[in-house]
């Protein structure tokens, strides 16, 4: 029972950890395409998935899945895929995307690389998580 026990302590400890490591990764890889990507404009389209969500105001009811296609420098076509909230007949969208030339697969539509709250706010909660999981306790 002991080794069990265990087993899921570290379990959800690299679980949670990798967690929190990802969400700072996400905030610093948007930020580094804002201020050092290259930018393009994007032909996105869009797709209402799943039905309303009422707890939301009006404006923010409905899951939108978005695709969108680039041209990089090269002339190379590249894909991605994003989610956003909107009302019932559509949802804001982007026509700039930024990506790295040396890595075109890694790209983001202008509004999410684009600085703001919710990248210090990414950072925070994934310090937080690798903190609380890899604190050490102590004897008392």
């Amino acid at each position: 029972m002991k080794k069990q026990s265990t087993f899921f302590k570290i379990f959800w400890k690299i679980t949670i950890s990798i967690i929190g490591i990802a969400l700072i990764l996400i905030s610093i890889v948007n930020l580094l395409l804002f201020f050092f990507g290259e930018s393009t404009t994007a032909h996105v389209t869009t797709r209402r998935v799943g039905g309303a969500n009422n707890n939301y105001s009006a404006n923010q009811r409905y899951e939108w899945s978005l695709d969108y296609t680039f041209e990089d420098k090269g002339g190379k076509t590249h894909s991605g895929h994003t989610t956003r909230r909107g009302n019932d007949m559509s949802a804001k969208v982007d026509g700039r995307v930024y990506y790295f030339p040396f890595a075109s697969f890694i790209s983001s539509l202008e509004s999410e690389a684009k600085p703001n709250i919710g990248q210090p706010m990414l950072i925070a909660i994934g310090l937080f998580l690798l903190f609380v999981m890899n604190k050490k306790k102590s004897d008392q």
